[in-house]
């Protein structure tokens, strides 16, 4: 709607606090890559002696409320005897809601007033009874509206979702204190951008990460930490935006770099300057600069993977082929210059979490100047227990320059290759691989036999 919703009301004196401003501080946000972060926000709060209730605004909307941990950090002694998250938002719909069958004050767009006990509302305007039950009634249009005036704050309402703590405090006086909880709409990823060289046999790669902030609060000026790893969570049937109350435990012009550590089984990346993450918002920072990296182009032939020639990108994540740091999962982008320099986009790979001396392989698309055929060419029974296949594996190579085409095959239960044309080599239960090489412009043709024993 429109209207403007003025309340009359002084709204700071609904919502200060009871014994004092609480003043925000410091920040510290650690996001997870599972819809999940940590906050740590440090204030300072006025306290009077014996109980109290104090309200600790603008956190998280998707928070947590069975979460929180509150410990005083200086000023002496104080504890949480009771906690509740009020997150009845002061909306015009909300105020609107509550001064139903209530008198308020409208005005039009013409400067007219119109009083009245509020009847109804909705998207299309505004119903009011001007005689206290006997009429007339009006109706006014929303696009006629310039203003509502409504005589208070409804009882309840709140104007920004806050903890409200009855606190117990042995002598008056400030208090710093860190309150920790866990928020849900927060997450983070990775995005790998990498340039290949003409010949192919390197990659300028660069790495941002994206914090993706919806969780109904700004960070201000932050500590901002991120976790690289697959964090378990209980389910529980509370929903963290409903009301909760629990007893409490008490408890120079270089760019921004992440620095990496580990963290139980998972690793931690610490920017090492503040960074403000506003709610709504997706905000990209430089994850490490561009750094060459030794690759190698792959084209290869998997069966369980379709019948084209596959392109891959492979390198190990260690110091010497240049990176060798933690990899957090995220998209991997490749592009390419053309003939006058312009960069072209040439495909695109997700990688998981990938510790340092791990490979990476990556796949980018599928050749287009390289095809295969496969089929089987016979089988046969050697005993009641033994028999044979023959498979036949064509590559024609279209392109200039000669190729080398990796073709695996899945054989399956007891086997043994008893002859190929090509060398081979045996990777796992059900996986083995062969080297073919193609000619220019040629075809090459692997064959071979593998017995099973059944």
């Amino acid at each position: 709607m429109r209207a403007m919703f003025c309340v009359l009301a002084a709204l700071g004196a609904v919502i200060g606090l009871a014994a004092g401003a609480v003043a925000q501080q410091e920040t510290a946000l650690t996001v997870y890559n599972t819809d999940l972060a940590l906050v740590k926000d440090a204030r300072t709060i006025a306290l009077e002696k014996g109980a109290q209730e104090v309200r600790f605004p603008d956190v998280a909307a998707r928070i947590d409320p069975t979460s929180v941990h509150f410990r005083v950090l200086s000023g002496g002694e104080a504890s949480v005897w009771e906690q509740n998250y009020r997150f009845d938002l002061a909306s015009p719909w909300a105020i609107l809601d509550k001064y139903l069958e209530k008198d308020i004050d409208v005005v039009t767009d013409d400067a007219d007033l119109f009083a009245g006990r509020l009847v109804s509302f909705d998207q299309s305007g505004i119903v009011l009874d001007q005689g206290k039950g006997s009429g007339p009634i009006v109706t006014l249009n929303r696009d006629k509206l310039t203003y509502v005036r409504f005589p208070s704050l409804p009882a309840g309402l709140i104007s920004r979702p806050s903890l409200v703590w009855k606190i117990g405090a042995a002598s008056a006086g400030p208090r710093k204190v860190e309150v920790t909880y866990l928020t849900g709409g927060v997450s983070w990823h990775a995005e790998y951008v990498g340039v290949v060289s003409s010949d192919d046999r390197r990659v300028d790669l660069a790495a941002w990460v994206s914090v993706d902030n919806r969780s109904g609060a700004t960070y201000e000026n932050a500590q901002l930490d991120l976790v690289a790893g697959d964090v378990h969570r209980a389910p529980t049937p509370l929903d963290g935006r409903r009301l909760a109350k629990a007893d409490m435990v008490e408890a120079p012009a270089a760019a921004p770099e992440f620095r990496s550590e580990e963290l139980f089984e998972y690793h931690l990346y610490k920017l090492d300057t503040p960074a403000t993450v506003a709610d709504r918002e997706i905000k990209q920072l430089a994850f490490f600069p561009s750094t060459g990296v030794a690759v190698a182009k792959v084209l290869e032939l998997d069966a369980w993977k379709g019948g084209d020639v596959r392109v891959l990108l492979e390198f190990p994540n260690s110091k010497a082929s240049g990176i060798g740091r933690p990899l957090p999962a995220g998209t991997v982008r490749m592009y390419k210059e053309d003939s006058t320099r312009a960069l072209q986009f040439i495909g695109e790979d997700r990688i998981g979490h990938t510790p340092v001396d791990e490979n990476v392989s990556l796949y980018l698309g599928n050749a287009f100047d390289v095809k295969a055929e496969r089929k089987q060419t016979d089988a046969r029974r050697i005993s009641g227990r033994v028999r044979e296949e023959d498979w036949e594996i064509v590559i024609r190579n279209h392109k200039k320059e000669d190729v080398v085409v990796r073709v695996v095959e899945h054989p399956y239960g007891f086997w043994t290759i008893t002859s190929a044309t090509h060398e081979h080599v045996k990777k796992e239960a059900y996986r083995v691989e062969f080297s073919v090489p193609a000619k220019a412009g040629g075809e090459a043709v692997l064959r071979y036999t593998v017995r099973y024993q059944e």
